[in-house]
């Protein structure tokens, strides 16, 4: 038996049919049923009424000449009018059903008698060999609870109207899937005028597969059969659904009560259903025009609600979400209430009965360690959570404090106000702008480690002498947003200290107009001084454009600025309207080019790409509704192993030390480039950061958690072997790898020799610890760490090395502002109990400054 499914196109119903050639079943169909029902009954013989007058008026025991005469007459009149295949009582060459075709047409009847005119004179019409299954009400598309109302329409070869009594001959036979079933009020079914009507009804929302069979009782005719799809929705909303959910993401949906922790983030949604209880999309017009608010009837001193006004966000699913933490355990009741003044008290009181959800908090009521007042009390808070494995590495921790003091009072010494310390030289230089940019860079750091007298010094100057208008030069819009903007939200979220909101936002509105091109991705450079940035016709880093993200957001929701978020939304969905999912090429076209477009270049997850793809998981992090950042997160991740060798899954996996994967670059062409940057030593941080943080359903898929877990141990084993491979132990900026299994690392070249003491395998060594809690991490760190102290330290900071392979090293008149803000602080939290930086509660930008987790 042959099946076509018909098409649809536009959420039409267009043309198709279905011949079914060979033997009919002998048996008749299966009775009729709620999915199976026959039309009308198989007469035991197929004869046309004038066959049955002939039959009639031959039958007599002894007729008189006269009826003989009128009988001949009568028998030649018939034969003249009968249809060819009965002459001679045969049904040679008689016309047969030939298909059925699907129409989605209006109602209107005047249509309906265009399409299929009655025919002009009685007995015009001939035999039904076509049939069009018209669905009356336009399309495909159903409402559950309302019957759909389809109309199957038999024509003859001419097109007319089909023979009435031939087509009550037909057996017709519909059969339906899922919950659907005919309309009960309409059996027995039977033609009308060469039309049957067949509406179909169900109560739940699905997809409907419709399968309409017409059979002739001719033996040597073909069964039709003709499949069309029924998409039946959900009808008009008719009551709320509030439900909420842990970071199982769904796991807990619905639960109406129990034992959540103390300091989670939940999120609470709200939704709608029809009378059937299928779920429906909140709108305005279901909200009387106005909005849903989350009510509790406890304070935010106990129950806090994001955002603080209770609004709940429409999603693209017609949902309504909001977040809430409770701070303390105990109870709490929430429920909705509708923020249109239309809505009436009783209105008022039925949502809130009908929506209240008593919820329980269980835990210990300890606020952050960020909370304190200042840096010193804040890392004796967290010290005082130390636990027995944090004690023996608290001198390990001093140790990092006191290198990076080396940096800062030299700093102080020689370059105050100058965006970065040449240690050699023992001066400043300005190579972002000249308004201090080490500074700022390095408040987060200041606080972390407890260091009052020198955050106090850093706040004083961005209060008293930060000066924007002295950076009167094209300066990286990527790099005053990771380290400017970032350094004064991350120094904001650890103190509450305004001054560095207000100057953040300052900040970031002098960027603003770097966002203004026909792209919406941000220009490379601007002068922050004169407010304007220079045309640019050159590629746009990937990075660069994906990698602002979460500072102007963040600056959004603290200020209630929407440009900041606006902007920032744009250049990412700039980056979306490319068309390319997981791994992109590392260069789009320039920023007036519209629309935006891939350009042809390397793919690769280190230098040019690899905060883009840090700032898609962490994005989620920092609005956990926006799921779509975490589903390209995890298309990412599924893509990442294209770019690892040996290739994961050639590898087999088992128990012991993790096999050394490199992350290798692949050309525009998809071959290998056998070259590892440091750069891309984040990675295991970024997969142990999603291990921590990913609902497990999404882990438990195309065995991600495996996959992951392996690439993170053994990507961490590789990047820490740059280090201890070389001979001053520090790693170069990148290392060549063997195109030969185990793929090793060879000599690199000249030109990947230097070390700008770049954070990354610090990063991962703090994210990798936070996960298994291996102490092998912190050893690993200790290494790492000597041999900064030993190869790169002079006498005023620390230095960029020219040549990682040689010893003594020779060093560069330079020390990167990353060095005070990232390298010395991951290490420093490496060896620091957990409370030192909660990371339920705060999102690191690629720069190491925290921000807060679900802040929109």
């Amino acid at each position: 038996m042959g099946h076509l499914s018909n098409g649809f196109q536009n959420g039409m119903a267009q043309p198709g049919f279905v011949h079914y050639r060979g033997p009919k079943p002998a048996a008749d169909f299966h009775a009729a049923s709620s999915q199976h029902a026959a039309a009308s009954a198989l007469p035991n013989r197929w004869e046309s009424d004038e066959l049955k007058d002939r039959r009639r008026t031959t039958s007599g025991d002894d007729p008189t000449p006269g009826l003989v005469m009128l009988m001949l007459v009568a028998a030649v009149l018939c034969f003249m009018f009968l249809p060819n295949g009965f002459a001679g009582g045969s049904a040679e060459g008689y016309q047969l059903p030939q298909r059925i075709t699907t129409q989605a047409t209006g109602s209107n009847s005047s249509t309906l008698s265009q399409q299929f005119p009655p025919p002009a004179l009685r007995g015009c019409c001939g035999e039904p060999t076509e049939f069009q299954w018209l669905f009356l009400d336009g399309s495909d598309q159903a409402e559950a609870g309302r019957p759909f109302r389809t109309l199957l329409v038999a024509r003859d070869a001419r097109g007319r109207q089909a023979r009435p009594a031939s087509c009550g001959a037909l057996r017709v036979a519909l059969d339906l899937s899922g919950k659907a079933r005919l309309s009960g009020g309409t059996l027995p079914l039977a033609w009308r005028r060469a039309e049957l009507e067949l509406p179909i009804e169900n109560e739940f929302a699905e997809v409907v597969k419709a399968e309409v069979r017409i059979e002739s009782p001719l033996p040597e005719a073909d069964v039709l059969l003709h499949t069309s799809q029924i998409r039946f929705a959900s009808g008009p909303a008719h009551s709320f659904l509030l439900s909420v959910e842990g970071p199982e993401d769904g796991a807990n949906v619905g639960r109406r009560s129990g034992g959540w922790p103390v300091f989670q983030l939940l999120t609470v949604i709200a939704s709608m259903k029809d009378r059937f209880g299928n779920p429906t999309m909140v709108s305005s017009g279901s909200l009387a025009g106005g909005g849903l608010l989350l009510r509790s009837n406890v304070g935010s001193d106990f129950l806090e609600i994001r955002p603080g006004n209770g609004m709940l966000n429409l999603d693209s699913s017609g949902q309504a979400r909001v977040v809430i933490q409770s701070l303390r355990a105990g109870k709490a009741d929430i429920w909705l209430e509708q923020a249109s003044s239309n809505a009436t008290e009783q209105q008022r009181q039925q949502l809130r009965a009908s929506t209240a959800h008593e919820l329980f908090f269980q835990g210990i009521s300890s606020p952050p360690a960020a909370l304190s007042s200042s840096p010193s009390a804040a890392l004796a808070a967290a010290r005082a959570l130390a636990q027995p494995s944090d004690a023996k590495w608290q001198a390990m921790a001093d140790q990092v404090r006191d290198a990076f003091l080396h940096a800062w009072t030299n700093y102080e010494k020689f370059a105050w106000g100058k965006d970065e310390l040449q240690p050699v030289s023992r001066s400043g230089k300005d190579t972002f702008g000249g308004f201090g940019l080490t500074i700022l860079d390095s408040l987060s750091t200041l606080w972390l480690m407890g260091l009052d007298k020198e955050f106090e010094k850093g706040k004083e100057f961005v209060r008293d002498e930060l000066d924007f208008d002295k950076a009167d030069s094209e300066v990286s819009v990527f790099e005053l947003t990771i380290r400017g903007v970032g350094g004064l939200l991350g120094a904001h979220t650890l103190s509450g200290d305004k001054v560095f909101l207000e100057r953040a936002k300052e900040l970031g509105a002098r960027l603003l107009p770097a966002f203004k091109t026909a792209s919406k991705l941000p220009l490379p450079s601007v002068n922050i001084a004169r407010g304007r940035g220079q045309a640019s016709n050159q590629p746009v880093i990937l990075s660069e454009a994906g990698s602002v993200q979460l500072e102007f957001r963040s600056l959004a929701a603290r200020t209630g600025d929407v440009r900041f978020k606006q902007v920032a939304d744009d250049a990412y969905k700039a980056i979306q309207s490319t068309g390319v999912q997981g791994i992109l090429p590392v260069f789009l076209s320039p920023p007036q080019a519209s629309p935006p477009q891939v350009v042809v270049s390397k793919f690769a997850f280190g230098a040019l790409a690899d905060s883009y793809y840090e700032y898609l998981l962490k994005q989620w992090l920092q609005s956990p509704l926006e799921k779509h950042f975490k589903d390209n997160f995890l298309r990412v991740m599924d893509a990442l192993p294209s770019i690892v060798r040996p290739l994961p899954s050639s590898v087999k996996k088992k128990e012991g030390d993790p096999v050394p994967f490199k992350m290798i670059e692949l050309s525009p062409d998809g071959s290998p480039v056998w070259k590892m940057d440091h750069l891309s030593c984040f990675a295991p941080a970024l997969i142990a950061l999603g291990l921590m943080t990913l609902p497990k359903q999404d882990l438990q898929k195309n065995e991600r958690n495996s996959t992951l877990w392996h690439l993170a141990e053994g990507l961490t084993a590789s990047c820490s072997d740059l280090w201890t491979s070389t001979a001053s132990g520090l790693a170069p900026e990148f290392a060549m790898v063997s195109p030969q299994p185990p793929h090793d690392f060879k000599k690199a070249q000249s030109d990947g020799h230097h070390s700008f003491l770049r954070p990354e395998t610090a990063e991962s060594l703090f994210y990798l610890y936070r996960l298994t809690g291996d102490e092998k991490y912190r050893k690993l760190g200790e290494k790492h760490f000597n041999a900064i102290l030993q190869n790169a330290k002079v006498e005023a900071g620390f230095s960029s090395v020219r040549d990682v392979t040689q010893v003594p090293t020779s060093k560069m008149d330079e020390m990167q502002t990353f060095v005070m803000a990232e390298t010395f602080k991951y290490l420093f939290l490496l060896f620091s109990p957990a409370a030192s930086l909660d990371m339920d509660h705060h999102v690191l930008n690629t720069e190491g400054h925290p921000l807060t987790r679900a802040e929109l």
